[in-house]
């Protein structure tokens, strides 16, 4: 036993009693006590106490220390695991950091598909045999459904024929712009771009031709200015 000597010296300097049993023939025994003060320092050994005669119990509170241990036994030595402590507090956000630095340009896109142009587009011209002078329109196409799938980016009106003289007494063009008539209102229809419309001074010309230039797609954003003029 490694600290028997320590136990040993610490049952001597702390006073404890150690019985000692004499047998005094077969009749009766005779019981004497040695108290720590009757024994002399260092004639007591760990040598001279047995295996299993001290446990814990005869040991002083605070007489051996971890010094007094070998290391194997310090190392065999574990408690219990304690408790999971509580989670901490959450810590405060860091700073931001600096922007990094640019990236490289990334490499050229590749060249997208040529675009349709004015495929499928058509030239429509209202020719109006007897002449006119006032209103006059051109539709993308004759059935109105099949008109609807256009819209005209493009239109004109002529009023005469070349080579002849223009007065101001003769017909003018006040209007020309895309869009359907309502002739019912004899205003133009909202959200119609499907053609072209002319405005005159009703001054009448024998020759009377409306035209627009018409692509297919659904619709064109339009967006109206005003001007405060």
């Amino acid at each position: 036993m490694q600290v028997k000597s320590k136990i040993a010296a610490g049952l001597v300097g702390t006073g404890i009693a150690a019985a000692l049993v004499i047998a005094a023939g077969s009749s009766a025994d005779a019981r004497s006590y040695i108290h720590g003060s009757d024994i002399a320092t260092g004639t007591v050994t760990g040598k001279n106490v047995t295996d299993s005669s001290l446990t814990g119990t005869d040991v002083k509170n605070g007489s051996l220390t971890t010094a007094d241990l070998s290391a194997g036994t310090v190392a065999a030595l574990k408690g219990k695991t304690g408790a999971t402590g509580k989670t901490g507090a959450t810590g405060k956000t860091g700073a931001t950091g600096k922007p990094g630095a640019d990236g490289k340009d990334g490499a050229p896109g590749a060249t997208g598909a040529t675009g349709v142009g004015l495929q499928d587009a058509v030239y429509r011209v209202e020719n109006y045999k007897n002449g006119g002078g006032g209103s006059a329109t051109v539709a993308c196409a004759d059935d109105a459904t099949e008109s609807q799938k256009y819209v005209a980016i493009a239109g004109g009106v002529q009023g005469s024929e070349s080579g002849t003289t223009e007065t101001q007494d003769g017909f003018l063009v006040s209007s020309s712009f895309p869009g359907r008539m309502d002739w019912e209102t004899g205003k133009p229809k909202p959200g119609r771009l499907d053609g072209w419309i002319v405005f005159g001074n009703s001054q009448h010309t024998d020759t009377l031709k409306v035209w627009a230039l018409c692509v297919p797609v659904a619709s064109i954003d339009v967006q109206q200015v005003d001007l405060d003029n």
